[in-house]
């Protein structure tokens, strides 16, 4: 794998303009997707008085409008739509056992398990009717994350992996690590090799990727020094060697993300957490070009206690913003 930053006296043109527009509600799990001329949010849900199992469900944006749950006990979920198709990703769990990785400040007694094996895919064509199939089985990695875009040459998924517990898997390297799988029609899927892993030098978590004229690009998390986290750009052509866009941080964390999108309203209790929570973190970002603009959605807080689904955007389309980090 090589990966190019940046030449000696690199010159380049502005940044992105990214104009933030404020938290809508609590939650850390979403993917816009544009269908049938439409914005719908695919929400990876925790279990409350509509199912007591974790769940999916896809949200009209303009009505508000929810599906039924579907997809019990699995995690992460993402979108892709084509044709009158819409399709949904996720993962499966790790174990059945209890998330208590937030109610210890002990980090040896946590348990995650989430982060299993298997991604299985949902389709369909009137958000009441879902065919489900597993798609792919990794037992050698934990998956967590995905995305999926197409390419002109085939379809692509990135997959953010970990090391089974108490495994040492080089092609890790350091947790978190994204993975590639390749498709001729969505339905089968190979692994690409391990080779192709980026980056196993440090922590590259819940992935966005689409493609553009000729690459591949892959929006990821990246951990900062002092336990702060930041979504960087990449884009490759072969999945082998990659560019580091040359505005980095996408977006960085900060009080813009405290203000309340307008229209949207808070409790009290959210409003003051909003406010006064530590905000070290602007994760899980997910994109969609609607109506000339591109729209962005990610989550903000300390990733763990905490997090408010954001809003933001850039005025153009997700190509010029996608390659404006590149010139």
């Amino acid at each position: 794998m090589s990966e190019f930053y940046y030449s000696l006296r690199q010159r380049t043109g502005p940044a992105p303009v990214i104009r933030k527009l404020g938290a809508t509600r609590r939650g850390m799990e979403q993917t816009p997707v544009v269908w049938n001329g439409r914005v719908y949010l695919v929400e990876s849900m925790e279990p409350d008085a509509v199912c007591d199992r974790q769940y999916i469900r896809v949200r009209d944006e303009k009505t508000g409008a929810v599906t039924a749950p579907f997809g019990q006990d699995l995690y992460f979920a993402s979108a892709f739509a084509e044709g009158e198709k819409l399709y949904v990703f996720a993962t499966s769990r790790f174990d059945d056992q209890p998330l208590t990785m937030y109610q210890s400040e002990d980090a040896g007694t946590w348990h995650d398990p989430r982060g299993g094996h298997t991604v299985r895919m949902f389709t369909t064509a009137d958000l009441r009717t879902w065919e489900a199939r597993d798609i792919l089985y990794c037992p050698d990695k934990r998956l967590w994350n995905t995305s999926v875009c197409k390419g002109e040459d085939g379809y692509r998924m990135a997959l953010e992996a970990s090391a089974n517990p108490g495994e040492t898997n080089p092609a890790v390297g350091v947790p978190f690590t994204c993975f590639f799988a390749r498709s001729d029609d969505l339905l089968h899927w190979e692994m690409l090799p391990d080779s192709c892993a980026y980056t196993p030098a440090r922590y590259n978590a819940c992935p966005a990727m689409r493609y553009a004229n000729g690459y591949y690009y892959m929006i990821c998390l990246e951990a900062l020094p002092c336990q702060r986290y930041a979504p960087y750009i990449y884009r490759t052509e072969n999945f082998s060697d990659w560019q580091v866009g040359f505005h980095n941080p996408v977006m960085m964390y900060g009080d813009d993300d405290r203000k309340i999108k307008p229209g949207c309203t808070l409790t009290p209790e959210e409003t003051d957490l909003l406010l006064h929570g530590l905000n070290i973190n602007c994760s899980d970002l997910d994109l969609c070009e609607f109506e000339g603009k591109t729209r962005i959605f990610y989550a903000n807080g300390d990733q763990m206690s905490y997090s408010f689904l954001c809003e933001a955007e850039f005025d153009g389309p997700l190509e010029t913003f996608l390659e404006a980090f590149f010139h």
